[in-house]
C-alpha cells in the first residue's frame, strides 16, 4: 500500500509570477495531490533551488523571455539531478510539443488545462517512483552480486562455470582442485578434457540432458584428472546460473574440509553491510518483525529509533561518492560505540540508519537520541584535504501492542516523521504520534484506551443526565445517565468517541460499573431530599457476559439501602440475541433484585418479539432507525405503531428515542409510544431540572 510519503510530490514550477504558481499549487491539491511546492522565477532562483532542494518534478513555463527549456535541461544535468521537466505554454500545438519533447520535456500542457496537467504530474511522478525503485534495485543487485563473487573467491568449495563445454570462471579451489595456477589457460581447457575418458560420453550425453530439463537428478560421479595425470573422484553439482550476464551452467565440487569457518563469513556477509560493517536493511527488517510481534504478543515491547543525515544531497555534491563513504562510517562507528548490548544497529539504506532497543523509559530513549545528535554534530570527518561536518536527524517511534503488524508501515510512518523534522530544520530528534487517518484501529482504540484508565484514575468523568419523557401520563423523574471524559491535553470525549473502542478492548465494564455506582449514589442522595428518581444505566456487551455482576450490583444496593427498581438497566437487542444465554442469566438476577430492565434498539430483526419470549423487559426502546425522518415516513409509523400495539398488548412500555426536532414530537402521539427522549426536549447536562410536567396532555 502506497504510504502518504510515497504520494508527496515534491515540486517546483518555474513561471514569471508567484501568483500563477500559487494557482497550479492550490488546483494540484484540490485534485488530490500532495505537493510541497518551490517557485523560482529565472534561471538563477532555478540554480539555487535545485542545488538545496530534493525535487522529484519541474514544471517550467515556455512563455518566459529569458529562461529557455533546453537551458533548464543543461543546469539539470550540470547540477546532476534526474528531474522530469513538464512544459507549459499558453499555446499548444503540434509543432510545439515536438520540439520541447527533443528539448527534454515529458510532455506539454497548455497552461489554462489544469486538470491535464494534475493527470501528467501523476504520471510522471509514477514514472519517477518506478525508476527509483529501478536504480534502488540494481543498486541492491550489485552489492549481492560483490557479496557473491566475495563468497566464490573465498570458497573451500571448488566452484567453476562452463559455457558451451569451456570455462569461463573458477575459484580458487577449483584451480588447486586440478593443480592449475593459470587461470586463462583454465579458460582454453573444455570441461571434457578434464575427466577420464572412459566417462567424457557420460558427461556429454548428460550435459545435453540438462540443458533439455530431461535430468532426474543434478549430481553425476565422475573420475577427474589432475594437472600431474593423477585421477580423482568427485561428485559434481551441476545447476543452470548466469555470469556476467550470460547463460552458463555452474559446476560446485564440494571439499570435505572443515567448513565452520566459512559458514560463519556467509553468515556475516548475509547480515553486515559492507562499507560500515554495521547489520543491514535484511537482517534489520528481520529483528524489526520479531519485536513487533512480541509486542502486539504482549511479551516486550521496543523502540525504534529511524536517523537520517540532514541535507545529504549537498554533501555528497560537496565531497562527491567516496568521500560520503567516509562520513557514512564515520556515523556508523558513532552509533555502534554508543549502542547498549540491547540495542540492535543498522545501516538502512543510502544514508539511513536504525536503532532498535528494547529500553522502555522514553526519558532514556530520548536523552539517547539527543547524545547521538550532539555527538554527530560535533564530529569531523576527513576526506582527502577536506574536513566536512554534517547532521542526523532522529524519529522516534515505540512499538507496543496497538502498533501496526506490518513492518514495513512502521518504517514508512518513520520516514514521515524524519521528512517532517528535516523539512523544519533537521538536527533534532521527535517521537512519532500517528495522526488521524493513518492509526490502525487497534492504535486508535489504544489512546481511548489511555484516556478511559487515566479518566477513571484521576476521577475526571463526569456524570450527564438525559430526561426520558412520558407522554402517556405516567408520573415520576426519569434519567439516562451518560458519560463525558477529560482529557489532559485535548477535546472532551463523548460515549459516542470512546464507547466503540471501550467495547473492542473489554473496558467498557468498567465504565459500566462507574455508571453504576455514580447512579446508586445519586438516587440514595436525592431520596434523603425526598426526591424519587429512576436512572437508566446503558450496559455493554461486556457486562452481558458477566456472571459477576448481579452479585456486585446486589452488594451496591443493599450498602446504599435503595429500591432496586430505581435501577433501569438496557441492555442493546443485538447483545441480547448474540449472547441469549448470558442475557437471560443477568435478566433473571436484575428481576430478582427488582431492577428493570429495557431492550434498547429494539425492533430490526425478521421477528423481534421473539427475543421478548426469552426476556420479558419492562421497556423497548425503539431503534433509532424507525426514528430517522417519522414525520414524513408513513412506512416507520407504521412499523412503530405495530411495535407498540403489540409490546402493549404484553403490557410493556416503549420508549422513542433522538427526538431532535419538533417534526417528530408531532407524530408520537400516533404511535402509541409510552416515553420520548432526546435534545429536541433536553440534551444531556449534569442538572437534574427537567420539568416533566411540561409534556402532559
Amino acid at each position: 500500500m502506497e504510504s502518504n510519503a510515497d504520494k508527496l510530490i515534491r515540486l517546483l514550477i518555474v513561471d514569471e509570477g508567484l501568483h500563477q504558481a500559487e494557482i497550479i499549487t492550490s488546483s494540484l491539491r484540490s485534485s488530490g495531490i500532495h505537493v510541497l511546492a518551490e517557485f523560482a522565477e529565472d534561471s538563477s532562483d532555478f540554480c539555487e533551488i535545485i542545488v538545496a532542494k530534493t525535487l522529484d518534478l519541474v514544471v517550467f513555463s515556455m512563455d518566459l523571455p529569458d529562461f529557455t527549456l533546453q537551458q533548464v535541461q543543461h543546469l539539470i544535468r550540470e547540477c546532476g539531478r534526474h528531474l522530469a521537466v513538464i512544459g507549459m505554454s499558453k499555446t499548444v500545438n503540434e509543432e510545439i510539443l515536438i520540439a520541447a519533447m527533443k528539448d527534454g520535456a515529458q510532455d506539454v500542457v497548455n497552461a489554462d488545462s489544469l486538470d491535464h496537467l494534475a493527470l501528467v504530474i501523476k504520471r510522471e511522478a509514477d514514472s519517477l517512483k518506478t525508476w527509483r525503485k529501478s536504480v534502488s534495485c540494481e543498486k541492491e543487485l550489485h552489492e549481492s552480486e560483490k557479496r557473491c563473487q566475495s563468497l566464490l573467491a573465498n570458497s573451500k568449495d571448488a566452484v567453476a562455470y562452463v559455457h558451451e563445454g569451456m570455462h569461463i570462471y573458477a575459484n580458487e579451489s577449483y584451480m588447486e582442485l586440478f593443480g592449475c595456477t593459470d587461470l586463462d589457460e583454465l579458460e582454453s581447457t573444455p570441461l571434457i578434457d578434464m575427466v577420464h575418458a572412459e566417462q567424457q560420453e557420460e558427461l556429454k550425453k548428460y550435459l545435453r540432458d540438462l540443458s533439455q530439463n530431461k535430468t532426474s537428478t543434478n549430481e553425476l560421479k565422475l573420475k577427474l584428472l589432475h594437472r600431474s595425470g593423477e585421477t580423482l573422484e568427485g561428485l559434481l553439482e551441476f545447476s543452470r546460473a548466469s555470469y556476467d550476464g550470460e547463460p552458463c551452467t555452474q559446476i560446485l565440487i564440494r571439499s570435505r574440509a572443515d567448513t565452520s569457518e566459512l559458514e560463519e563469513q556467509i553468515n556475516y556477509l548475509h547480515q553486515h553491510d559492507l562499507v560500515t560493517g554495521l547489520f543491514n536493511r535484511q537482517y534489520f527488517m528481520e529483528k524489526l518483525q520479531q519485536s513487533i510481534d512480541n509486542a502486539i504478543n504482549g511479551k516486550t515491547q521496543a523502540v525504534l529509533l529511524f536517523l537520517s543525515i540532514d541535507n545529504f544531497q549537498n554533501v555528497r555534491n560537496t565531497v562527491g561518492i567516496s568521500g560520503c563513504d567516509i562520513l557514512i562510517n564515520d556515523i556508523a562507528q558513532i552509533l555502534k560505540a554508543q549502542a547498549r548490548n540491547n540495542e540492535l544497529v543498522s545501516r538502512f539504506g543510502a544514508y539511513t540508519y536504525t536503532i532498535l532497543s528494547t529500553d522502555k523509559k522514553n526519558s532514556m530513549i530520548e536523552d539517547n537520541a539527543a547524545s547521538l545528535l550532539k555527538q554527530v554534530e560535533e564530529h569531523i570527518s576527513e576526506v582527502g584535504n577536506q574536513s566536512i561536518s554534517a547532521t542526523c536527524s532522529v524519529s522516534i517511534y515505540h512499538i507496543d501492542e496497538n502498533s501496526p503488524d506490518n513492518s514495513n508501515e512502521i518504517i514508512a510512518r518513520s520516514e514521515r516523521n524524519i521528512d517532517q523534522i528535516q523539512n523544519e530544520g533537521g538536527n533534532a530528534a521527535k517521537v512519532y504520534v500517528p495522526v488521524a487517518g493513518e492509526m490502525s484501529q487497534a492504535e486508535e482504540d489504544g489512546e481511548i484506551v489511555k484516556h478511559i484508565k487515566a479518566a477513571v484514575a484521576n476521577n475526571s468523568i463526569t456524570a450527564l443526565y438525559q430526561p426520558i419523557v412520558s407522554i402517556a401520563g405516567d408520573g415520576g423523574e426519569r434519567y439516562e445517565i451518560k458519560k463525558v471524559i477529560h482529557t489532559e491535553d485535548g477535546p472532551d470525549l463523548s460515549e459516542e468517541d470512546f464507547m466503540p473502542a471501550a467495547e473492542r478492548t473489554s473496558t467498557a465494564k468498567t465504565l459500566d460499573r462507574w455508571s453504576i455506582i455514580n447512579a446508586v449514589k445519586l438516587i440514595a442522595s436525592e431520596a434523603q431530599a425526598g426526591r424519587k428518581l429512576d436512572i437508566f444505566i446503558p450496559l455493554s456487551c461486556d457486562s452481558v457476559q458477566d456472571a459477576s455482576l448481579t452479585r456486585w450490583i446486589a452488594a451496591r444496593i443493599k450498602s446504599a439501602k435503595i429500591p432496586g427498581e430505581q435501577l433501569v438497566f438496557t441492555i442493546n437487542e443485538a447483545h441480547a440475541v448474540n449472547q441469549l444465554k448470558a442475557a437471560k442469566t443477568l435478566f433473571k438476577g436484575l428481576k430478582q433484585l427488582h431492577c428493570q430492565v429495557v431492550l434498547d434498539g429494539f425492533g430490526t430483526g425478521l421477528n423481534p418479539f421473539q427475543l421478548v419470549k426469552h426476556i420479558q423487559a419492562d421497556f423497548l426502546r425503539i431503534n433509532d432507525a424507525y426514528v430517522e425522518g417519522l414525520s414524513t415516513n408513513q412506512e416507520n409509523q407504521n412499523s412503530i405503531k405495530d411495535i407498540t400495539s403489540q409490546a402493549s398488548s404484553m403490557e410493556i412500555r416503549c420508549i422513542i428515542p433522538n427526538v431532535n426536532d419538533a417534526g417528530v414530537l408531532s407524530v408520537l402521539w400516533t404511535v402509541g409510544a409510552d416515553f420520548v427522549q432526546g435534545d429536541f426536549l433536553q440534551s444531556a447536562t449534569t442538572d437534574l431540572n427537567y420539568d416533566f410536567s411540561s409534556m402532559s396532555v
